[in-house]
Parts: structure tokens; C-alpha cells; sequence
């Protein structure tokens, strides 16, 4: 099961996060993002990762050549696409894809569109204005257990150290995705909010695991 810290932008905060058991660590390459890295930052923590976890690009409406640029540069192993993208764009992507959708009712959860293999990761709608992906509100788990029921998910949306485990056991995802909810100000991380949520939900994983 995996579980993901993303917006890092610094090597002390991915660290935290890939010493306390994290699998994923998402770098945010929408510029219009407060969680957005630049070049030297990704460099940064992909270097302080040094291959302990995946890294995942974090991209709105990209181009697939945007993707390959950047996997090559910054060696990740997968990209999460949000906005407008049309399904083509998995096969059009040399990188593994994972799906970004914005939910806001049990239709909008519907995913036969998106192939029975293709990871998504569900969060909340954004307003008007907001980008998609890191709203800081939760997914309906009515809604995503739904989902989660017929394929694999990465759950997301204002999930934190305190809520992250009831998340789990609820909806009985794949995965989840954390980054808002980690932060001591809007784009930085609390270093041991990070750590607190990654190790709750690596223990609600295990139980689920165990037969909890």
C-alpha cells in the first residue's frame, strides 16, 4: 500500500518523509502552485530521496513532452496529471500516468473512461480560481469506497495525521496523498506533521493487512 507526501520542496522535509516510511514523494511542477518547485528545488530533493522512494511529478494539463522532460531530469518514476487531459494522454506519455479527478458527486466518480489498470487519485473539486489537486477538503468516502471497490485509488484531500487512518479503514484504498494538511503555512511543511501522518497510516495499512 502506498503512501504518498506531496508539495515537498526542501531535502530536510523529504527526508522526514522517506525516513518515516514514505513510498511516494510528490514534486509540484504547476507554476501557479505555492507548493511549485523550481529547478534547483526538485534537484534538491530528488537528491535527498537518492532512490529511498519513487518520486512522482505533479503536473496540470501538461504536454507529454513536459512529462518526459521532466522524468528525465529529475528520474521519476511515474506522473500525476490533473485538469483537462483526454485519456490518449497514457498512451501518448512515455512515463507511467496516475490520473488526478476532482470529485464532487458519485457521477463524477464514475471511471470507465479511465483503463481498469490506470491508478487515480481522488480529491476534492476545486473552487473557482483554484487549481486542481491540493484543495485542502475531503473526498466524500461514500464516493471514493465506491470507487475503491472496482479499482485500485489513491485517496487525497485534507488528509493528516489525525484523520488519516479513519480514511483508511473506511474507503480501503490503494493509496493516499497528503500535502495541505501537513502544512504549517500554505506550502511548507511541518516536518513533524509529515512524520505523524506517514507512520498512522502505515499502521492503519498494516491493520487492514492483518484483517482489521
Amino acid at each position: 500500500m502506498i503512501v504518498k507526501v506531496c508539495g515537498v520542496r526542501t531535502a530536510a522535509v523529504a527526508e522526514a518523509a522517506v525516513d518515516a516510511g514514505a513510498d511516494w514523494i510528490g514534486l509540484v511542477f504547476a507554476s501557479r502552485s505555492p507548493r511549485h518547485v523550481d529547478d534547483a528545488r526538485a534537484r534538491a530533493v530528488a537528491a535527498a530521496v537518492a532512490g529511498r522512494a519513487d518520486l512522482i511529478g505533479v503536473f496540470v494539463a501538461p504536454r507529454p513532452a513536459d512529462c518526459h522532460a521532466a522524468a528525465s531530469r529529475y528520474g521519476l518514476a511515474a506522473v500525476q496529471v490533473h485538469g483537462d487531459v483526454a485519456p490518449e494522454f497514457v498512451t501518448a506519455c512515455d512515463v507511467p500516468v496516475i490520473r488526478g479527478l476532482n470529485v464532487s458527486g458519485v457521477g463524477d466518480a464514475f471511471t470507465v473512461q479511465w483503463w481498469p489498470d490506470l491508478l487515480l487519485l481522488l480529491d476534492a473539486p476545486a473552487m473557482d480560481g483554484e487549481l486542481p489537486g491540493g484543495t485542502g477538503r475531503q473526498v466524500d468516502p461514500r464516493w471514493a469506497t465506491e470507487v475503491a471497490r472496482h479499482r485500485r485509488i489513491v485517496l487525497a484531500g485534507g488528509l493528516g495525521p489525525d484523520d488519516v487512518g479513519e480514511a483508511i479503514t473506511a474507503v480501503r484504498p490503494y493509496g493516499v496523498d497528503a500535502s495541505s494538511g501537513l502544512e504549517s503555512r500554505r506550502g511548507e511543511k511541518d516536518v513533524e506533521k509529515v512524520r505523524a501522518y506517514v507512520r498512522a497510516a502505515r499502521t492503519a495499512f498494516a491493520q487492514l493487512s492483518n484483517g482489521g
